[in-house]
This record gives structure tokens, C-alpha cells and sequence, in this order.
């Protein structure tokens, strides 16, 4: 933004010369009147041309006012001021200070403009400034909506479908031309109909408050998340290019649960490649850091809940068929570890199932005893640790639980020692009752 050169225009000019009322009555004061106080600079168009102003500075006292200067409280906002030399003003008379904004930004823009004068009660005079900067071209255009801008299908049956309807509309004052309207997708799951029986084939020409609808049908085939987004490109000046999210899942299962899905790769993993993690007791946290799924059990992850889903993946690729749940679950093996350079790891993992509305401060997972250590988690969340001779403890899912989705639990069972390594009683419950 530029600034000018000093400039000020008098007023109230005359060829007469004007006698101070100072020098009839032998006293008085300069006083300080600036109009307007609240300065309103109009609409502009963004990077458009700039406008400019005025600010009248009047001398309303009784003895010559001096202004030493006018200054933008930030000289690096959009509005500017013209240098100003200082300038003495005798009663009555007036100078004009020229305002100028310039359009950088969409939307409401404010300032201040601080006038210095010798006014013994207003030394520091303030006019607020504004203007306005629409997100809007300001001559007739076409503006593009698509209502929703996100939909959940939520999770369905494998032999369930559903549909969302979204709506193009424009509502602009100008013709709106759709040139394209697509689903971007990572699966076969999600359809885009768009209605070509009503609608016609693409180009679409919507007038203004004049809309099309379109439909996305859901039919999933596996437990797997889904995502999709839909987007639409159109003639609007402003986004040629608007979209909406959709998400979906798929519940492979029915009942509470999948059942236990249990691993065990039957090797032992040595505990000695970071002096950061050293282990150096039976049950020791940093155990935690070698399991081999290439997330180490969560520890200082930065993304818990992508950690978890490629967890979870590989438990399940390596399980195979899950064990119904009919009651409390037990796991035990032996054990040839006779140091802590070494661990085995045993995964056990169940997808289960918390209706919508339910509570999932009533469901908690729990045990009754562990060799060496275990570490249970439940959507990309540690819920807690057992270690050899801890006494029997559940954890409440009231934090972790997600009602009318399919939750993941995943427990790490780890020995790190020659000795029995087992799981006592893993169980689900629900208001303190296990859940078969």
C-alpha cells in the first residue's frame, strides 16, 4: 500500500482575516472536533481498487489548535492515512485528512485513526474506521450449494443398503453451469446415481433458487471403513469446485461380538535394540515397544488410532477363524525365555458390537491374573496394564466405547522370562454380567 505525499485541504478559506477570539476576550482554549467519529468506507470488491475518504479535523475552541499529525493505529492493516505536516488551525477554521482502504481481505475490515493535537482534554483524538469486503463479486453471478456437505451412513449389515440424497443448488442471480459431478472413492461400496432420467446428461444450467438432486448408494461387503467424497464443478466465480464427505462401515457380525481372535507367531523378539526401552523386569512397560506388529503396542504413538487399525489388521491376517465367546477366556503356553534380551508376544483381539443410545460406561473388559504382562486397549486407547501377582482388574470402556459402532479390543500378553505364561479369565461384561 502506498502512501502519499503531505497533503491537507483548509477550509472555511476567506479573504478576510479572522481575529482569535483569544486576542477579544483574553482567554481560552483550542478544542477538537473530528466528523465523521465513526468512519464507514463503504463495500469494495477483494483486490479491487482501492477508495478513499474524508476526515474533517475542526478547531471548535478558543485558541489556535495545533495538530501535530494523524496516523492508522497499524500501519500495515488496509487502511493508509496521508502524511500530514504539523498544522496550526485558528478557531473556526478546519482541515480535511484523507482516508484510503484498500480491499485485500473478504470481509470486515476495522481500523482507528488517532489524531495528535494540542487539545488539553482530547490529545489523542480516535475515528473508527470500517469497511466491508463481500465474499461476493457484487454484480450478478452464480453461486453454487450442495447440501449436505457431509453424510454418515453409519454402520450397516453386509445385506443392507442404504441411500443419501444431495442437493445442488444455486443460489446465486446468474445462470449456474454444472460441468461435473463425480464420487472419488477407494471402494466399489459407494454409487453415485445421478438421476440423468430427471436431471439429464451433464451439462446441467440451474437458474438462480433453481436446484438438482443426486443420490449415493451404500451397499457394504465387508467390515472395512469407507470413505468417498462427492464433487461437483460448476461456473461460480468464487469455488468452481464444492464436495461433501461420506462415510460408511460394514458389520460382518451379528450379536455382541466377532469372538476371540487369537495370534501367536510363535518367535522370540529381542528387547536390546533401543537404550531407551531397556527391560529389566518381568512385565516391564517397555516390553511394549518390541511387539513385532510394527506399532509397538501403541507406545508414543502419534497417531493411536491408525496405529491400532494396522494392529488389528495384522492380529486378524495372522489369527485366522475367531473363537466364539461363550464365557471367560483363558490362554496359557510355556515358555523357553530364560532372559530379558527376549520376548514373546500373544495377541488377543475381539470387534464388538455397543448398540446406539447404550452406555458404554455399563461395558468394561477385565481379567483375573497374568504372566508376565498385558496391555488391553480398545480403539486406538490403552486402557491399562496387569503384571505377575497383580490381583484381578477391569477397566470401564465409558472413555474408549463408541455406542452404535463396532469397537476393537486388543489385548498384548508378553513373557519375557523361562517360566508358565498365561491369562487368566479375559472377559466382556455389561452392568457387571458377562456377555457370551
Amino acid at each position: 500500500m502506498h502512501r502519499w505525499l503531505t497533503l491537507c485541504v483548509l477550509c472555511a478559506c476567506s479573504e478576510y482575516d479572522f481575529v482569535a477570539k483569544t486576542d477579544t476576550v483574553g482567554g481560552g482554549e483550542p478544542r477538537i472536533a473530528v466528523d465523521p467519529e465513526f468512519l464507514d468506507m463503504g463495500v469494495y470488491e477483494l483486490d479491487g481498487p482501492a477508495g478513499t475518504r474524508l476526515v474533517t479535523v475542526s478547531n471548535v475552541g478558543e485558541a489556535p489548535l495545533t495538530v501535530y499529525g494523524a496516523a492508522i493505529t497499524d500501519a500495515t492493516g488496509p487502511f493508509g492515512i496521508a502524511v500530514i505536516d504539523e498544522t496550526r488551525l485558528e478557531p473556526t477554521r478546519a482541515m480535511d485528512l484523507i482516508v484510503e482502504f484498500t480491499p485485500t481481505a473478504v470481509g470486515t475490515s476495522r481500523g482507528q485513526l488517532v489524531v495528535n493535537s494540542n487539545d488539553p482534554a482530547r490529545a489523542h483524538t480516535t475515528v473508527e474506521l470500517s469497511a466491508e469486503v463481500p465474499d461476493r463479486p457484487t454484480e450478478a453471478a452464480p453461486v453454487i450449494e450442495l447440501t449436505p456437505t457431509t453424510h454418515d451412513f453409519g454402520v450397516l449389515g453386509l445385506d443392507d443398503s442404504a441411500t443419501a440424497m444431495f442437493t445442488v443448488r444455486n443460489t446465486g442471480t446468474a445462470e449456474l453451469a454444472v460441468s461435473e459431478l463425480m464420487l472419488v472413492a477407494d471402494t466399489s461400496e459407494m454409487n453415485l446415481d445421478r438421476l440423468e432420467a430427471t436431471n439429464g446428461g451433464l451439462p446441467w444450467f440451474i437458474g438462480p433458487e433453481e436446484s438438482r438432486t443426486v443420490l449415493v448408494q451404500y451397499t457394504p461387503s465387508d467390515d472395512v471403513r469407507d470413505d468417498a467424497e462427492l464433487i461437483v464443478y460448476s461456473n461460480d466465480p468464487v469455488q468452481s469446485g464444492v464436495s461433501a464427505t461420506l462415510t460408511g462401515n460394514g458389520r460382518s457380525f451379528s450379536g455382541f461380538s466377532t469372538g476371540w481372535y487369537i495370534y501367536d507367531d510363535g518367535l522370540d523378539h529381542e528387547t536390546t535394540s533401543s537404550p531407551d526401552h531397556p527391560v529389566d523386569s518381568h512385565g516391564d512397560l517397555n516390553l511394549y515397544w518390541y511387539e513385532p506388529s510394527g506399532v509397538n503396542g501403541l507406545m508414543e504413538s502419534s497417531d493411536p488410532e491408525a496405529d491400532f487399525a494396522h494392529m488389528r489388521a495384522y492380529v486378524i491376517a495372522g489369527a485366522g477363524a475367531p473363537t466364539e465367546i461363550t464365557g471367560p477366556i483363558s490362554f496359557a503356553s510355556s515358555s523357553h525365555l530364560a532372559t530379558f534380551a527376549f520376548a514373546t508376544y500373544t495377541y488377543i483381539a475381539c470387534d464388538f458390537w455397543i448398540d446406539p443410545g447404550d452406555d458404554p460406561g455399563l461395558y468394561a473388559v477385565g481379567a483375573d491374573a497374568v504372566d508376565d504382562g498385558v496391555q488391553f486397549m480398545v480403539n486406538g486407547q490403552i486402557l491399562g496394564h496387569m503384571y505377575l501377582h497383580s490381583e484381578p482388574r477391569s477397566w470401564s470402556l465409558v472413555d474408549a466405547g463408541r455406542p452404535g459402532e463396532v469397537n476393537t479390543l486388543i489385548a498384548i500378553l508378553v513373557d519375557d522370562s523361562r517360566s508358565h505364561r498365561y491369562l487368566s479369565e479375559l472377559r466382556f461384561t455389561r452392568d457387571g454380567v458377562m456377555i457370551e
